[in-house]
């Protein structure tokens, strides 16, 4: 009976030492697995683009559910590498609400295009879309965020691309971090706002 008793208080301790989840104003967010997308995912797939001589996506995919009103606000996650003391804004984001259909992405663009007719398919400007990336700090961490070209050679258009709050309750969302290519030794913490969810260890 003592050993049955110490073999669930162990599990217990375990699960909760080891559970990469946390509940933030009402939304419940599980990390599932982190890894390097593949250089055809991210070339083909993605819809931002990058230069992939210098950086490369890191994908953290989570289980994300709202227990009350309030809905995730995509660009509230960020990634910390506690290593080098830098923090990442979420460069690309899914976001798959069912099995079957097209992913949510709903990004945004921090400043006005110049473009007349401006496609439709990238990111829109909306000033009323608040960008919750630069409402949180971190003492000892420096931001990181590179603009994304969203022009051509001729007409060049880079801004910074943010996304905004998803419309799903209960979905899985993959967000994809832009990092520098030659950063190799790294331990990644996942935040919502201001609190850390887990760690994201690549796999």
């Amino acid at each position: 009976m003592k050993f049955s008793c110490l073999v669930l208080i162990l599990f217990f301790v375990n699960a909760s030492v080891y559970s990469q989840k946390n509940t933030i104003d009402e939304i419940e967010i599980e990390i599932l697995k982190t890894k390097e997308p593949s250089s055809f995912s991210t070339q083909l797939l993605r819809g931002i683009k990058f230069d992939p001589a210098k950086y490369k996506y890191v994908m953290v995919k989570c289980k994300v559910k709202s227990l009350g009103t309030n809905r995730a606000l995509i660009s509230a996650f960020s990634l910390l590498d506690t290593v080098t003391k830098i923090r990442y804004r979420v460069g690309d984001y899914l976001g798959y609400g069912a099995i079957i259909g097209n992913p949510e992405r709903n990004y945004f663009r921090k400043t006005k295009p110049d473009r007349k007719n401006y496609p439709y398919s990238l990111p829109s400007y909306n000033e009323n879309e608040t960008d919750q990336f630069d409402k949180f700090t971190f003492e000892g961490y420096s931001n990181f965020e590179i603009p994304v070209e969203l022009g051509t050679k001729k007409n060049p258009d880079p801004t910074i691309v943010y996304f905004g709050q998803t419309a799903y309750e209960n979905f899985k969302a993959e967000l994809f971090f832009i990092i520098p290519l030659q950063l190799n030794i790294s331990v990644f913490d996942l935040y919502y706002k201001d609190s850390k969810i887990g760690i994201a260890k690549l796999e």
